[in-house]
């Protein structure tokens, strides 16, 4: 059986230091544990959660949150609710208490933080948007779990620097 205390101390977490973030929602959570999870595999070699993330229509989301949510509201650690945004209706997740940070190392937290700033000023929208450009979401259809390796892949085109690199690297190895 799989430990699942720090995917739901993560969210409440996340509900506690976005309680001011007006536009922090079900979709925004969602992306901030997956950046999360994956920043941290990229820098620590392992995500924060130990999440499982499926490819939906809206983006990356874990497939453990709804069995997470359900236990966290009976247990009172927090609620959701309905609130109207705009022409939608938010599920705003609210910490009902503090999180258990003892959990997560100063990395995982640090890891946390800055998901948490970085996308502090977008909306639900916005966060899916930027999701839809990650490879791990391109390169999987639709209910397929994302592979955390993807992690390390991006879009962007190599810098003159990196190609030169690559170059030195395989003339080294006799690659070339």
């Amino acid at each position: 059986m799989k430990d699942t205390t720090k995917f739901r101390e993560a969210i409440v977490y996340i509900a506690s230091k976005s309680s001011k973030d007006k536009r922090f929602g079900a979709t925004k959570l969602n992306k901030i544990l997956y950046y999360s999870d994956f920043s941290a595999y990229r820098k620590l070699g392992y995500s924060v959660t130990g999440a499982e993330y499926q490819h939906l229509k809206e983006g990356p989301v874990p497939r453990d949150l709804p069995e997470a949510q359900e236990y966290l509201t009976i247990d009172g650690a927090i609620q959701i609710q309905k609130r109207p945004y705009f022409n939608f209706i938010q599920n705003r997740i609210i910490a009902m208490r503090a999180p258990d940070t003892s959990v997560f190392n100063h990395d995982e937290l640090a890891i946390m933080d800055e998901v948490i700033e970085w996308l502090w000023d977008m909306n639900g929208s916005q966060v899916s948007d930027l999701s839809h450009n990650e490879i791990g979401w391109r390169v999987t259809d639709e209910n397929e779990t994302i592979p955390y390796r993807t992690a390390w892949l991006s879009a962007r085109p190599l810098t003159t620097e990196q190609i030169e690199l690559g170059r030195k690297i395989a003339e080294r190895n006799g690659l070339t």
